[in-house]
């Protein structure tokens, strides 16, 4: 979600932005309810009126964050293309994702660091039918002859690896490197880069030309609003 000022929001909406910047900050057991309904301008009262308990915020957080994922990934998967095109289409929704939902990358850092077992049940309730859908066309693809043989379950966390490391591991990558890893160009020459090296190893006609999901990366998308 794009920030945006907390007095243009409903109270329930600026609950749950304050919330993802705290559960980000703090983590799930350092964060306040308290704390969050005064950053919010709310009464605590108010606050619970909205979300029973911190386990139900957390969770509400999580799952907006879910939404969106979905949002931008049913977009891709609808835009009617095929093989290599529509991988890069799937991968170019995930890396804006994460470029725009960095609090929610923090949080899933942090959950690992504690033992992840809040995270980790929510995330796999939401993100299974993706994960599933994903397999079913990758393999019907490379039946089809359009993509290489591979092992779908494995392309997809080797991706998803790649780039949440990428966002969660930023503030060592400046320093390590002396650049924002977060500017737009670095952004853009990533993505480009982990494309390059999927693209020979999934498209069947690795000689073709890049798909349309590069030049809207590099365009800049906008991202959905929660």
């Amino acid at each position: 979600m794009r920030a945006v000022s907390t007095v243009q929001l409903s109270s329930q909406e600026r609950i749950l932005q304050v919330a993802r910047e705290e559960f980000a900050e703090h983590g799930f057991r350092g964060a306040r309810l308290a704390g969050i309904a005064s950053r919010a301008g709310l009464s605590h009262p108010t606050l619970l009126y909205h979300f029973n308990s911190k386990e139900d915020l957390y969770a509400a957080v999580i799952a907006a964050a879910v939404a969106d994922w979905a949002h931008d990934t049913e977009a891709a998967a609808s835009a009617g293309l095929s093989g290599f095109a529509q991988v890069e289409a799937i991968l170019d929704a995930g890396f804006g994702f994460l470029a725009t939902h960095r609090d929610f990358v923090r949080i899933v850092r942090r959950e690992a660091l504690d033992g992840g077992g809040r995270l980790e049940e929510m995330l796999s309730e939401h993100a299974r039918p993706f994960v599933d859908r994903a397999v079913v066309f990758l393999e019907r693809e490379m039946q089809a002859g359009r993509l290489r043989s591979h092992d779908p379950l494995e392309l997809i966390q080797v991706y998803y690896g790649a780039v949440f490391t990428y966002f969660s591991d930023a503030g060592f990558r400046e320093r390590l490197i002396g650049e924002d890893p977060l500017s737009e160009e670095a952004l853009v020459r990533h993505r480009r880069a982990l494309t390059e090296l999927l693209r020979p190893a999934l498209e069947a006609d690795s000689t073709s030309p890049s798909g349309t999901a590069s030049g809207r990366f590099q365009r800049g998308r906008s991202p959905r609003r929660g």
